[in-house]
């Protein structure tokens, strides 16, 4: 078996870096946690460099800040005529990943911004990806608790796209794996 390609690497190395963050994003919102820390806009590293905040749109809503976010995502877990708190079940179907610039350095660390470590390249080449997430699934906003409507609330379908970049507080450790390797710059969130 041959070595694969520097380009199958980066294939491989975006779609778990896709996995690992969808698997904790859905989960932390489908168990009722905050999601802000995933977004830019916590990150000093990106603040001190003056990045923008993340786009954020939800339903065709601008969102100022993922904390305006989480609150929303509080809202959707009020059952219906009851006002109290129910259970968002998220489901995700299926996600896509493209890689739209194998070299971001923005904001990063002044080691990868002046390329002079090679050993330091070559183990941060496939972190320093920014790239696109498509995610397609369902979601029961308010399960589990009681309406005056009988039976499960409908099951309606969603999709999220999210421009990721590396969260540099964490790309240039060794054998650093996981759902903080990257933070959201830009979300557009719909359910249909």
């Amino acid at each position: 078996m041959s070595a694969i390609s520097k380009d199958e690497a980066i294939i491989r190395s975006s779609g778990e870096a896709a996995r690992a963050f969808t698997d904790w994003y859905y989960t932390q919102i489908t168990d009722g946690k905050p999601i802000a820390s995933a977004y830019v806009n916590s990150n000093a590293k990106y603040l001190a460099a003056s990045h923008p905040p993340a786009d954020i749109c939800i339903n065709g809503q601008v969102i100022a800040t993922p904390e305006e976010w989480d609150a929303l995502l509080e809202q959707q877990r009020l059952v219906p005529f009851t006002q109290q708190k129910g259970k968002v079940k998220y489901e995700v179907e299926g996600f896509d990943v493209h890689v739209i610039n194998k070299d971001y350095r923005f904001a990063a660390p002044a080691e990868i911004v002046a390329a002079t470590d090679p050993k330091l390249m070559q183990r941060t080449e496939d972190a320093r990806l920014m790239m696109v997430v498509t995610v397609a699934g369902s979601v029961v906003f308010g399960a589990g608790g009681p309406t005056k409507e009988k039976g499960t609330p409908p099951k309606q379908h969603f999709s999220d796209v999210f421009v990721l970049v590396p969260n540099w507080d964490y790309v240039t450790r060794p054998k650093f794996k996981g759902h903080k390797r990257y933070l959201v710059a830009s979300h557009t969130y719909r359910t249909y």
